[in-house]
This record gives C-alpha cells, sequence and structure tokens, in this order.
C-alpha cells in the first residue's frame, strides 16, 4: 500500500542486518521506532505495541524468509486483488505462507473507483475465500492512485459503502478502512464510514497518528507509520496495532476495538 499524499521523509530504518538465505535476522522494535525516542512507544494501557508489515508482488518471495520466532513481528498483511480482475501474482503464496511462519494474517483489496463496487468486493471475496477465525478482518485499500477520472465525491462514498457493506455481509466481519488523514478528510466525510476499524497511514515521524475528521471521536486501529523500513533486502511498509497482543486478539475475535 502507498500513499502519495506528501508523506514526510524518514529516511531508510533497518530491521536487520543478514541477508535472505541467513536466519539469524532477530528484530528489535525500539531500533525502529520511527520516533526520536530510543525506547518502544507504549499504548494508553501501558502495554507494548504490536508491530507488522504489509506486502505484495513488490516484496517478491520475502514471506518465504520472514519467521515469527526470529522476527519481532506480530502480523503480515498482503495484498490480494485491485478492482475487478487485477489479483496479486504472489498473493496465493502469500495467503499460505503467512500463518504456516506464525504469523497472523491480513489481505487488503486495493479500491478502483472507476469499477462496480459490487463487483469489486466479489472478487475479492473469490479470490481471499473464506477467512479463518485468527485472520485479521478484510482490509480496503482506498487513495488516490484509485480515484482515476472520478470525481464525484458523493458516488464515491456511496460505492465504498456498497463494497464494505458487501464484504461485511458476506464474511460477518467488518472490514478496516485504510487511507491517509488528508485524503480522508476530502472523500471521506460521510459519518457512515465512523462504524469501520480505521488503519491510518501517516508517516509523520511522532508518536501517534494523525486521524481522520469521521473518526475524531475512534481510536485507531492500525498505524501505518513509514513505507521505507528495510528487512532482508526488501523496502516495507510497516505498521502498528493500537494495543497489546491479547488486545489484538480481541479485535480479532470481535470481542475488543
Amino acid at each position: 500500500m502507498k500513499i502519495f499524499l506528501a508523506p514526510v521523509a524518514l529516511g531508510l530504518l533497518l530491521l536487520t542486518c543478514s541477508s535472505p538465505k541467513e536466519s539469524n535476522h532477530a528484530v528489535d522494535s525500539a531500533a525502529v521506532d520511527t520516533t526520536k525516542n530510543d525506547t518502544p512507544l507504549v499504548s494508553g494501557n501501558g502495554a507494548a505495541f504490536v508491530y507488522g508489515i504489509d506486502i505484495s508482488s513488490y516484496q517478491g518471495d520475502e514471506i518465504d524468509f520472514l519467521n515469527s520466532k526470529q522476527d519481532t513481528l506480530s502480523f503480515v498483511i498482503c495484498r490480494a486483488t485491485l478492482g475487478i480482475t487485477v489479483t496479486d501474482t504472489d498473493f496465493k503464496n502469500n495467503w499460505s505462507l503467512i500463518p504456516q511462519k506464525g504469523f497472523i494474517r491480513g489481505a487488503y483489496h486495493f479500491y478502483e473507483c472507476n469499477d462496480d463496487p459490487t463487483e469489486q468486493a466479489q472478487h475479492y471475496l473469490d479470490i481471499v475465500g473464506t477467512l479463518a477465525a485468527g485472520d485479521l478482518p478484510p482490509i480496503l485499500d482506498f487513495e488516490q492512485a484509485g480515484l482515476a477520472d472520478i470525481i464525484d465525491k458523493q458516488k464515491i462514498q456511496s460505492d465504498l459503502l456498497t463494497f464494505l457493506s458487501t464484504v461485511e455481509s458476506a464474511t460477518g466481519r467488518t472490514p478496516l478502512i485504510y487511507v491517509s488523514p488528508d485524503f480522508a478528510n476530502v472523500y471521506l466525510t460521510d459519518p457512515a464510514f465512523a462504524k469501520y476499524p480505521l488503519y491510518v497511514a501517516d508517516y509523520n515521524g511522532q508518536q501517534k497518528p494523525s486521524v481522520p475528521t469521521v473518526w475524531k471521536s475512534e481510536q485507531w486501529t492500525l498505524w501505518q507509520k513509514t513505507d521505507t523500513v528495510h528487512v532482508n533486502g526488501n523496502q516495507n511498509d510497516y505498521d502498528m496495532f493500537n494495543g497489546s497482543a491479547e488486545a489484538l486478539q480481541a479485535f480479532i475475535n470481535g470481542t475488543g476495538k
């Protein structure tokens, strides 16, 4: 997932010094914190945050070299589909190997505004299949690159809500929305979006992300802090869950937010 609305330059962050063929690549979450502090951030209840990355065909076979027993990551999110016809070429392998490697998995759909929302939802559902009990909820990736030539904000929002409700009805899971604050404040102004957990992309270098207006009364759920973290030589988006490992499990189980 990439956001193109003037991200803050954070520099390259290194999660590991090993080569892809080596197995000793433990990650220190404090070392990759994007704030100026040298200590890990903590959530509001004092528990350490939970970290992950998201991957797609751009990272190739990166999942082959990850291991939850060695990498300080708890979840891996992979791209599944784009629009109504495109499937990420590495999705099948990523989706299969993520849990085998010991990570919680998630799958996202890149939304194209010039494609029918119901057909997009069905494409995502067909490719991802049945979500396991331990999987993250479905994820909708909405960003400027998906606008195409559509400028009717009311139609965009109506169609997005159609996509979300279709996926929610089919899976029994409330999807997350991945979006940047500035972009959301322009295109996601309907209060109906507040029911969907926020996966905010904000490369601000601070200890917390900016939250779009619609979600001001809600907490963010996932935060993509930067897109310049390197794991085994691959550049990744670096994500944080707003809470402890126990809170993440409660969120997946539908008993927490």
